[in-house]
C-alpha cells in the first residue's frame, strides 16, 4: 500500500473544508469592505459594467458555497458540478431498476406488464398537471420514470414506434424507458426524432439519457450523419438537458465534453 493512503479521504474532505472557511471569509471581507465604501463615499456611484465586472470576478469564488446564483430579471447560473451531481443521481434512480429485472423473461407476464405501462403513463400525465413545477414534482416522476423501466422490461416487443410518436407524453415517456433499459439500434432515427421535437422538459431529459445509450448499442462511428446534424441543430433549455446534450454530441465527435 502506498504510503499516505490511510486517511486520504478525510484529508481531502478537511482540505475542502478549509477552502470553504477561506472562500467565505474572502467574500465576507468584500462584502464588508463594499458597505463600509458607501457609507465613507455615499457619492460614490457605480455603474451596471461595473456590478458585472465585480460579479464576474465573485463567481468562480463562490462554487464552494453554492450550486446556483440566481440575478436580477432572473437569470439562474448553476455551476457544471452541481448540474453533474444532480445527473447522477436520477441516473442512479434508473439504474436500480435495471437490477433483477425481467428474471422469469419479457413474455413472462406481458399482458401485466402493458397494463403497468399504461398505468404508470397516466400517472405521470396526472402528476404533471396536479403538481406544481418543483423538485417534489420531479421526485414523483423521477420514481415513474424508474418503475417505466422496470415494467417495459417484461415487454417482448412494445409499440416503440408508436409510443415515440404518440401524443400522449406518458407512452413517449415509456418508450424512452424502454430504451433506457434495452437500447435497440434499429430506434436511433425514430428516437432521434422524438428527442428533439419533445416538447416536455422532463421526458426530453430522459429522451436524451435513452439515446446515449442507443447511440452505445449503435457504436459512435456508425450513427448516420443526419442524427449528428439534428443533435446539433437542437437548442433545448434547462442546465440538465443542455449538459446532456453536450456530452452526447461530444461523444459522437470523440471529444471532451466543454466545460
Amino acid at each position: 500500500m502506498r504510503q499516505g493512503e490511510p486517511g486520504e479521504g478525510e484529508g481531502y474532505s478537511g482540505r475542502a473544508g478549509r477552502r470553504r472557511v477561506i472562500v467565505a471569509s474572502v467574500v465576507s471581507c468584500v462584502a464588508i469592505a463594499v458597505a463600509v465604501t458607501h457609507v465613507l463615499a455615499p457619492s460614490l456611484k457605480i455603474d451596471n459594467v461595473t456590478v458585472a465586472l465585480l460579479v464576474v470576478a465573485v463567481v468562480p469564488w463562490l462554487r464552494d458555497l453554492l450550486n446556483s446564483i440566481e440575478l436580477p430579471g432572473g437569470v439562474r447560473l448553476e455551476f457544471k458540478e452541481a448540474v453533474e451531481r444532480r445527473i447522477e443521481a436520477a441516473e442512479r434512480i434508473a439504474d436500480a431498476a435495471l437490477v433483477g429485472s425481467g428474471d422469469d423473461g419479457p413474455e413472462a407476464d406481458g399482458a401485466t406488464a402493458l397494463t403497468d405501462v399504461r398505468r404508470l403513463a397516466a400517472e405521470y400525465r396526472e402528476v404533471r398537471t396536479s403538481m406544481s413545477s418543483g423538485s417534489a414534482r420531479t421526485q414523483r416522476m423521477n420514481g415513474i420514470f424508474a418503475r417505466l423501466v422496470r415494467a417495459t422490461q417484461r415487454l417482448a416487443d412494445p409499440e416503440l414506434n408508436g409510443w415515440l410518436g404518440s401524443p400522449d407524453g406518458g407512452l413517449r415517456l415509456a418508450a424512452y424507458a424502454r430504451l433506457y433499459a434495452v437500447p435497440d439500434s434499429d430506434a436511433l432515427v425514430a428516437l432521434t426524432d422524438a428527442v428533439v421535437k419533445e416538447p416536455l422538459a422532463f421526458s426530453q431529459y430522459w429522451g436524451l439519457h435513452a439515446l446515449d445509450k442507443v447511440v452505445d448499442a449503435v457504436g459512435v462511428e456508425d450513427v448516420p450523419p443526419g442524427v449528428v446534424r439534428r443533435l446539433e441543430d437542437c437548442r433545448p433549455r434547462g442546465s440538465d438537458r443542455v449538459a446532456l446534450l453536450r456530452r452526447l454530441i461530444a461523444k459522437l465527435h470523440g471529444l471532451s465534453p466543454r466545460p
